[in-house]
């Protein structure tokens, strides 16, 4: 599910060579008022504490909500811009990257429930032969294959794509364009014969809700879920927020951390990007997924089917196993407290992660606008998750 450690060497080599004068001029980022939990909660020191350990790892900023029995608390740290100085506030929006699967899922689901489509119909129904004949598997799968990732359609995110995003020369390329990098390539496995995590599958159900319905897929993003759940800092659109925060990349690990901002931008920053490209804040994430499983967004058939999780066979990292099962967009985590679901995500400079844990019934998001190995291997190992249940 992640890059190789091969693979990111070969991108930080790619980003030294064609980012040295990609950075713009950094602007202020203004701070809004907003919907957030409140600072007064019986963990929040404890809480607190996530934050600072996550600025230590040199995070550049941070903002992380939990929504508990107790309360809501929302809290942020760090720059939201280090050029101009201004701290991150809940308020701040940032790239959620993969976390935006839910969305695309739950908006799929409500699409079904209006009979709209039937996610066990094959794809071939709703998108064009002419994109269909060049994709291998796409005649075949249906539409749940592309939201468990059992399809077995390549993944678009090669080295070449990330190569030439990285030197702006696909910048804000459609869900559409960016299926072209596949166009031709081999299958990865016989639908429904293995489950390989791959970012084209929902890049296609972009386009299943594009000719569904007749309108952009961000437009019924909205209008099905973000609108409806007042879900006010969170963006699915090509207009970017002005409380969209800067993204920064430690490139060699050397804690230097340079803007990429535009490289963000240009990599998921085209129409339908249903596979990582909506902004938020943690709030908003939090309150999306503490609604949605507590079953006031779809109805109990649809849920069932979004949790119908699947093991994940594909070889995972050592720190990254606690992650088993995947349903229509939900991953399924084991830690030390229990079981949680929800979805992690990056784009090169944002790092995030969203989770509910049934048990407890708590959910937490945090939001980063910094890469780094050491930020990465903290905020995806499962020890992240202790802060809201133990107390030291």
């Amino acid at each position: 599910m992640k890059t190789s450690s091969f693979n990111t060497l070969i991108v930080a080599i790619i980003v030294s060579i064609f980012c040295i004068s990609c950075e713009k001029i950094n602007e202020t980022v203004p701070v809004a008022e907003c919907r957030k939990g409140d600072t007064n909660h019986p963990r929040a020191s404890r809480y607190q504490k996530m934050i600072d350990d996550l600025l230590k790892t040199g995070v550049t900023g941070v903002s992380a909500t939990v929504i508990s029995p107790e309360g809501t608390w929302s809290l942020s740290g760090g720059k939201a811009d280090l050029g101009n100085n201004v701290p991150v506030t809940p308020c701040h929006t940032l790239r959620i990257g993969s976390i935006s699967k839910l969305f695309t899922s739950v908006t799929i689901l409500k699409l079904q429930e209006e009979g709209v489509l039937n996610i066990n119909d094959k794809l071939t129904k709703y998108i064009p032969e002419r994109i269909t004949k060049e994709i291998a598997n796409a005649n075949e799968v249906t539409l749940k294959q592309l939201l468990n990732h059992t399809s077995g359609i390549p993944e678009y995110l090669g080295l070449n794509t990330i190569l030439n995003i990285l030197n702006l020369s696909v910048a804000k390329k459609s869900a559409e364009e960016s299926l072209h990098f596949i166009y031709g390539q081999k299958a990865d496995f016989e639908p429904g014969k293995g489950q390989n995590y791959s970012n084209s599958n929902y890049l296609l159900l972009s386009l299943v809700i594009q000719y569904a319905t007749g309108k952009s897929a961000y437009q019924v993003v909205t209008e099905k879920v973000i609108r409806p759940l007042r879900l006010e800092n969170t963006f699915a659109d090509t207009k970017l927020p002005a409380t969209l925060i800067r993204g920064y990349y430690d490139t060699f690990d050397n804690d230097f951390m340079k803007d990429l901002t535009e490289i963000d931008n240009a990599a998921v920053g085209g129409e339908g990007m249903l596979d990582g490209g909506l902004i938020s804040n943690s709030y908003d994430l939090a309150t999306f997924l503490h609604t949605l499983k507590t079953g006031q967004v779809l109805t109990a058939s649809s849920m069932a089917q979004f949790e119908n999780f699947i093991d994940i066979t594909q070889e995972l990292p050592d720190d990254l196993k606690y992650i088993k099962q995947y349903g229509l967009g939900l991953m399924k985590i084991e830690t030390d407290h229990g079981v949680g679901v929800g979805h992690s995500g990056h784009v090169h400079c944002f790092w995030g992660t969203v989770y509910h844990f049934p048990q407890q019934k708590v959910t937490v998001a945090v939001l980063t606008n910094g890469y780094s190995t050491k930020i990465r291997k903290a905020l995806e190992s499962k020890n992240l998750f202790n802060y809201l249940f133990e107390d030291k």
